[in-house]
């Protein structure tokens, strides 16, 4: 344990005495022509630069020397610039100027003519009597024996039968009774199934038959059967001295 003692002590005591040795020669060596271990040092033009204090623009148009905005022009400049300024078409004249424009051009307007005065002397008598044929139209609702709307001819008495809801009714009930399923489809497009039949003054139909075949069996049944389906039409609103209604109806495919 001792010689291991010494053995480190006298590497520490080797390694002091290298370093005093080595620093006293370096001393002594200064300002001798030797470079010995000075750094040589070499100044150059090109430096580089130092970090700059803000962040660089990611702009690739930016510049470091951006210009200053410019002043904006004194009142006087302004003013000198809106009088000399090109007039714009679309600028909205004010509508006060605007009146006394119209004013100056009506001046030199040629002024109108006078009308001429109705002499109170020359008025002509008015006649009592309508002049031959000048005289309106009669607006007197004519009786009618007969009203068609549609495929619905209606006939009832001698003063027709001028209900057109009731002949409305008629129409949109058969519609609705009619299926069309049950004809064929082989049919031709348009033909028409005419049937007569007879409503009494309780709205019942009654006297259905076919008055002219369409030429497609399946057709002409389904017509009879549509207006066999109804129950009422409705009480007839024509006076009870009109007697029924006879009715004349079509069925289109």
């Amino acid at each position: 344990m001792m010689a291991a003692v010494a053995a480190h002590a006298a590497l520490a005591g080797t390694v002091v005495a290298w370093a005093l040795i080595h620093g006293w020669w370096s001393h002594n060596n200064w300002g001798s022509d030797d470079a010995g271990g000075a750094v040589a040092v070499q100044l150059v033009s090109n430096a580089i630069p130092l970090p700059a204090d803000q962040k660089p623009n990611d702009n690739v148009l930016a510049t470091e020397t951006p210009s200053q905005a410019p002043a904006p022009p004194s009142a006087r400049a302004k003013a000198a610039q809106d009088q000399d300024a090109i007039p714009i078409a679309t600028k909205v004249t004010a509508p006060k100027k605007l009146a006394q424009k119209q004013q100056e051009q009506t001046k030199h307007l040629p002024l109108p003519l006078p009308l001429p005065q109705s002499n109170p002397y020359n008025k002509q008598v008015q006649q009592n009597r309508a002049a031959y044929g000048e005289q309106a139209g009669s607006q007197m609702e004519r009786s009618v024996t007969a009203t068609t709307d549609g495929p619905v001819s209606v006939t009832s008495g001698t003063r027709g039968f001028n209900y057109p809801f009731y002949v409305e009714n008629i129409k949109r009930r058969m519609l609705q009774s009619l299926y069309r399923g049950e004809i064929d489809p082989r049919t031709a497009k348009g033909a028409q199934a005419y049937i007569l039949f007879t409503i009494r003054r309780d709205g019942s139909p009654t006297e259905i038959r076919m008055d002219r075949s369409s030429g497609s069996p399946t057709l002409d049944q389904a017509c009879l059967r549509a207006a066999q389906r109804v129950d009422s039409f409705g009480p007839l609103p024509s006076p009870v001295t009109d007697g029924p209604l006879h009715v004349s109806y079509y069925c289109e495919y």
